[in-house]
């Protein structure tokens, strides 16, 4: 299936994952998850994801942090509680920081309850994103959607995820209206960096990487307040900077357009609008942060597939293959 093509049926996958996640939460006890420090790990998109779901945590009062699963497979004793993220199960560094922890709680999210991270875990939730294809777009919003059922059971509080389908198609429509305008203020950049702080630091990071994979333009991803202090130094007419938020990413994304750097700006703020070098997509705001990060990927998903069709690269298959990044497959008997 093309990557624009499941880019469109998120809202479909959304509420699949949402009906198949909450179904099996509703009779899971989570108590082994319940303990200081939880940890979440993941490879490539799944940390991505991992860092906007630790922030929700976070948000909540609980000590949850994103950690590299690279960090973990040498077996240090890092967290009391480990929720690992791989859409179809098979990443080896996430399945080795699950077995490096046998004392933690372990939950792991894929869609494949048969998968070695499943058989990894004392938990499993699957997901029912359907198809995906590269770069990842079904399965890291249900990755993220189905990690937002198990924060919010875990905090107790009410579903925030119901109404994101019907939100996705809103948001998908928004955004597809900008993609013309930014195809061309985007088109052959040199370099595109993508910035957010807290949960958004999560989503910069899935957008910098669906960039690099679907237009192979060099993206990066960084912390707005740690973007201010000299990574922004190189911007100028020839890139291209993704920015998601609220607050003090308004001034950043004014001051790059007038220093000549075209700028997408996803944002809640009402207060903004598009100018010369400055395209800003509007969207909703959610009070869970994990939805949140739902929501604003849309639009670099949908950047990405707008610069890969201007690159000549659409749904072109990935060049670099290594053979140690999965788990093989049991041979047929």
């Amino acid at each position: 299936m093309s990557y624009r093509s499941t880019i469109a049926r998120q809202p479909q996958a959304l509420a699949d994952t949402h009906a198949a996640a909450r179904a099996e939460l509703a009779g899971m006890d989570l108590s082994q998850l319940d303990r200081p420090v939880i940890g979440v790990t993941g490879i490539g998109a799944s940390f991505a994801a991992a860092t906007v779901v630790a922030a929700e945590l976070q948000s909540k009062g609980r000590r949850g942090f994103a950690i590299r699963s690279d960090d973990m497979v040498h077996g240090f004793d890092l967290c009391d509680a480990l929720i690992g993220l791989s859409h179809r199960g098979r990443s080896v560094e996430t399945v080795a920081a699950l077995e490096k922890l046998p004392s933690a709680g372990r939950l792991a999210i894929t869609n494949d309850p048969e998968s070695p991270l499943a058989k990894a875990a004392h938990l499993h939730i699957r997901l029912a994103n359907g198809s995906d294809a590269t770069p990842s777009s079904t399965g890291y919003t249900a990755t993220l959607l189905a990690s937002g059922l198990v924060a919010q059971k875990l905090a107790g509080t009410a579903d925030a995820f119901a109404g994101l389908p019907a939100l996705a198609e809103e948001v998908l429509t928004t955004a597809g209206a900008k993609m013309e305008r930014l195809g061309k203020l985007f088109e052959n950049r040199r370099a595109i960096d993508c910035v957010g702080a807290g949960a958004s630091l999560g989503t910069a990071d899935g957008a910098s990487l669906l960039i690099r994979e679907a237009s192979r333009i060099p993206a990066a991803a960084y912390d707005t307040r740690h973007y201010l202090h000299g990574p922004m130094e190189s911007m100028d007419a020839a890139t291209g900077v993704v920015i998601f938020g609220a607050g003090r990413e308004l001034e950043l994304a004014k001051h790059l357009q007038t220093i000549g750097v075209p700028v997408l700006l996803v944002t809640t703020a009402e207060d903004i609008a598009d100018g010369e070098l400055l395209t800003v997509i509007r969207v909703p705001k959610s009070g869970n942060l994990i939805a949140q990060g739902v929501i604003d990927i849309f639009s670099p998903q949908l950047l990405a597939a707008q610069l890969s069709d201007q690159a000549g690269l659409t749904d072109t298959k990935f060049r670099y293959r290594m053979s140690d990044t999965k788990v093989p497959q049991p041979e047929a008997a």
